[in-house]
């Protein structure tokens, strides 16, 4: 028989800690050793108790998920280590995956999908959510949007949301308004709109405006 999975479970919802224990009583040879509402208790918790992997949650109050899965992966690197997300952002995946997390779940998960992680995190291997996995694939084809536009235009597209005209968004910038044409041509075709309501569309959803 596979040896037990000794797990530690840190959340600041008791909830979620309390659904975790439940779902892994009935999947898999699991053996919850601790858990704490506190990240701040994990060191010290691990320190007296035998631990294989730790279930982390990325958002606590005193300590931040990426402070802790550093913290821990220095004290103990062969420590398997989940981090549990509400968030599917690029920065924020990126920073707890370089602070040492080993896989990455969305709280919003299926039950399976938690149980395939620490499956093939136990076998070293990495795993991530699908949607954040299609995010990340999504990033690599598609161009950040400093990649995409350039500083001056996206200085335009703030002024052109706030419904300035050629003229002024010109003497704004200390350009002639034939360059502002110019740009806004350019904007309209990268950002692939036509219209003053699709450029803000996308001035709101890439946080430009």
């Amino acid at each position: 028989m596979t040896p037990s999975v000794k797990i530690l479970i840190v959340d600041d919802h008791q909830l979620m800690i309390d659904g975790i224990m439940e779902l892994l009583q009935n999947h898999g040879n699991h053996t919850i050793v601790g858990t704490t509402t506190k990240a701040v208790h994990v060191l010290e918790m691990l320190k007296n108790t035998k631990v294989d992997m730790l279930i982390s949650d990325v958002n606590m109050p005193e300590m931040k998920g990426p402070e802790l899965i550093s913290k821990v992966k220095t004290t103990y690197p062969e420590l398997k280590v989940i981090a549990l997300s509400m968030h599917q952002e690029k920065h924020i995946v990126k920073d707890v995956l370089k602070a040492g997390a080993d896989s990455y779940v969305l709280k919003h998960s299926t039950q399976n999908e938690l149980i395939e992680a620490i499956e093939k995190t136990m076998l070293g291997e990495t795993f991530v959510s699908a949607a954040v996995t299609k995010m990340l694939v999504d990033d690599v084809k598609y161009p950040s949007i400093e990649e995409l536009l350039s500083e001056r235009e996206r200085e335009i597209i703030k002024l052109v949301v706030k419904e300035y005209t050629g003229k002024q968004i010109a003497e704004e910038l200390f350009i002639s308004e034939k360059t502002v044409e110019t740009h806004k041509r350019n904007i309209f075709r990268k950002t692939n709109t036509s219209t003053l309501v699709g450029l803000t569309k996308f001035a709101i959803e890439h946080q430009l405006d």
